[in-house]
């Protein structure tokens, strides 16, 4: 992808032009979490290769999600290429997601939604039939479809979807918007690389194609990172040194987030005067920016883990505790 040169003077016309014509920056896409947006500098923007990282299981795909139907709640468009999760999966989430921000104590959690999409609640009829019996059901469903035709799903493979494939659906999506869309990839190691080359550096070539699509296409690129080895290992915080291919995705993205359990990395004090606090600790993660372009690194927030219903709660806080870099572990 060549980007052509541009006359700087272009660009001060094209930006007077745009917020004269709007009155606000296009060019930032909001998370929809309050604290992490103010902690990045608005949000995500356009032309950045933003990286998401943490420990199997910690809710990484949930968040991406999350982040991708706030930008479409908010009027903008999104593309999820998965490559872990059916696009029913993802549906499945967005369902028990709207359905516990309706009513958090009343919705059915994300067991009770499959369940339906899979024909097993012994229920009768279709979709809209069978979400009448769970609360919030068929007003959480209605909530997803008027921001379905805005968020596209792409059911990605490592031996087919590469940055080619991509290109293609944001072309796509351009056309059919006229807009460029958040991107989503979960997860970069699996992009395809027509090349026979080493994970360093199939990672490297990926993170590099991804930062050049968030350039050229003007928009935000979120990719889902794996960790190595090393840092799946107990007794380890995952920090980004720790993701496969770390020196290229230590250099390439303007912004790196990283994930964890609170409470497998709070100091051990904070456990020890207090017998409820580990089990606490455990509902909620910890959100650490340790890069970011845009603004300052180091914060470390915490969001409620809503896992049943397929979500975290979007209002944070600033961690109070001493985090260190090796998890506790307490009886």
């Amino acid at each position: 992808m060549d980007r052509k040169s541009t006359p700087l003077m272009e660009v001060l016309e094209r930006t007077d032009s745009r917020l004269r014509s709007e009155g606000n920056d296009t060019r930032l896409w909001p998370t929809g979490f309050k604290l992490l947006d103010d902690t990045i500098g608005g949000g995500l923007r356009a032309g950045m290769l933003a990286l998401l990282a943490g420990p199997q299981g910690q809710g990484k795909t949930t968040f991406a999600l999350q982040i991708a139907r706030n930008a479409v709640v908010a009027g903008r468009t999104a593309i999820f290429f998965s490559y872990e999760l059916e696009a029913e999966s993802l549906l499945q989430k967005l369902v028990a997601l709207e359905a516990g921000e309706i009513d958090p104590h009343e919705a059915p959690n994300l067991n009770a939604i499959r369940s339906v999409f899979e024909g097993t609640d012994g229920g009768h009829g279709g979709l809209l039939d069978r979400l009448e019996a769970l609360p919030g059901g068929v007003n959480a469903l209605l909530q997803v479809h008027r921001y379905a035709e805005r968020l596209i799903t792409h059911r990605s493979t490592t031996s087919h979807t590469g940055i080619a494939s991509m290109i293609e659906q944001i072309e796509d999506s351009v056309r059919t918007h006229k807009e460029p869309p958040l991107v989503v990839v979960d997860y970069l190691q699996k992009v395809h690389d027509p090349k026979d080359v080493s994970e360093d550096e199939q990672t490297t070539r990926i993170a590099e194609q991804l930062k050049d699509l968030a350039i050229e296409f003007d928009c935000p690129v979120l990719a889902i990172a794996a960790a190595d080895h090393e840092g799946l290992q107990p007794g380890t915080r995952l920090r980004a040194r720790h993701l496969r291919g770390s020196t290229a995705l230590a250099y390439e993205p303007d912004l790196v987030l990283v994930i964890n359990t609170k409470s497998d990395i709070v100091a051990r004090h904070h456990l020890m005067f207090d017998g409820n606090s580990h089990e606490r600790f455990r509902n909620y993660s910890v959100l650490t920016v340790e890069k970011n372009r845009s603004g300052h690194d180091g914060a470390e927030l915490e969001f409620r883990k809503r896992f049943d219903q397929g979500r975290f709660e979007s209002e944070g806080a600033a961690v109070a505790e001493r985090l260190v870099d090796e998890r506790v572990y307490v009886d």
